[in-house]
């Protein structure tokens, strides 16, 4: 076990968390929950409570070097932690480790392309023409939603590439010259949500978003060689919450999921974008005058709510929590008797109705437009087959 001289940028960290504590239990903080190991995050780093049997009062921080070649892991007492805030505490026991390499890793094996949790969202890259097809697909998937990818090179780096539309934001959490964050032009562009494949949600500022065509060029030429090249400016930091996943190298991830494909064609993407380009048909002979809504019994309406829900997983519109799903179709029956009628024939009304889906308790996020729930409404409402 190594001593931690405390340095600054992590005194203020410690800070940080001593105050949100203090906020929590006068009653004013923000809820939160403890014992994750992210929940308390910096830019130096991220920790948490340590789950229940080691003592209430235990935390672990995980603390990156300002010169970003080493990361330490912290476990400290609360009453430690505090010390360290008021500046009476100057060094911590701790477990360091280096994150230099020195320029000897060697390429073995094939990049590696994962963009979700399933057996067909992830790709062997064995050529650079299979990724330059994948990061087509992908990007094409993107102008229906941003989508999270993570590309690891032939020597193991790993960089995370935002998509969203004509743009997107690189996050480098593993190579040899350390982390990066893409720097883009639009500084006062507004943050893109996404969902991590955890359920997590990342904010990315559009300061970090840079075009297609130059993050394009980089994620190829970072497949080969473990940098992104000349062509996007970056800088030393990535967001905290990113940083636990230069952790996990190819063979960790392969060894938790089935085998991936190395043919494009077998992967997820050629569905995303079929699905995001697919236009809903609606026979209108088959269904009852729009805006109308005869009287329904809750069992209609939590089977309504069912459908409409499977359609939306299905069309990959909608992130569910861990919330029972018959709470979640009941309380969406409870909007649709009300809403559901106008919404079909009044976009503002669809734009509402799916905010509302959204902020109902179980679902983590709602893709879905005013114009896609419209469709999607008439497509699942009793009386059409």
């Amino acid at each position: 076990m190594e001593h931690l001289f405390i340095p600054d940028e992590l005194r203020a960290f410690l800070q940080q968390v001593v105050a949100a504590l203090d906020a929590r239990a006068a009653g004013g903080g923000e809820a939160r929950d403890l014992d994750q190991d992210n929940a308390f995050r910096h830019e130096s780093g991220f920790g948490g409570r340590v789950a229940a049997g080691e003592g209430d009062d235990l935390y672990a921080f995980t603390y990156l070097t300002k010169n970003r070649k080493a990361r330490w892991e912290l476990k400290i007492h609360e009453s430690a932690m505090r010390e360290v805030a008021d500046g009476l505490l100057v060094e911590v026991p701790g477990e360091r480790f280096d994150l230099e390499r020195g320029g000897t890793r060697k390429p073995s094996g094939d990049a590696l392309l994962v963009w979700g949790e399933f057996e067909d969202d992830a790709l062997r890259v064995p050529t650079p023409e299979v990724l330059e097809e994948a990061l087509a697909g992908l990007r094409l998937a993107a102008d229906d939603r941003p989508r999270l990818v993570r590309l690891w090179s032939t020597t193991d780096d790993q960089v995370i590439a935002v998509l969203d539309r004509d743009e997107c934001a690189l996050y480098v959490v593993e190579s040899e010259e350390g982390y990066a964050t893409s720097v883009g032009a639009g500084t006062h562009a507004p943050a893109t949500q996404v969902v991590d494949h955890d359920g997590r949600v990342l904010e990315v500022p559009g300061a970090d978003r840079v075009p297609w065509a130059s993050a394009r060029t980089a994620l190829l030429s970072f497949a080969e060689r473990g940098e992104l090249g000349p062509g996007v400016r970056v800088d030393g930091r990535i967001p905290s919450g990113l940083m636990m996943m230069g952790d996990a190298d190819r063979r960790a991830v392969l060894a938790s999921r089935p085998p991936p494909p190395t043919d494009y064609a077998r992967s997820s993407i050629p569905r995303f974008i079929q699905f995001s380009n697919r236009e809903f048909t609606v026979d209108t002979n088959r269904m009852p005058a729009l805006g109308t809504l005869p009287p329904l019994a809750i069992e209609e309406l939590v089977a309504w709510a069912n459908r409409l829900l499977a359609l939306l997983e299905e069309r990959e519109l909608v992130v569910f929590g861990r919330a029972n799903r018959d709470e979640i179709a009941y309380e969406l029956g409870n909007l649709l008797s009300v809403h559901a009628a106008e919404a079909e024939d009044v976009l503002d009304t669809a734009d509402w109705l799916a905010n509302e889906i959204g902020a109902i308790r179980g679902i983590v996020r709602i893709f879905a437009s005013g114009g896609d729930l419209q469709h999607l409404l008439r497509r699942t409402r009793p009386g059409v087959e």
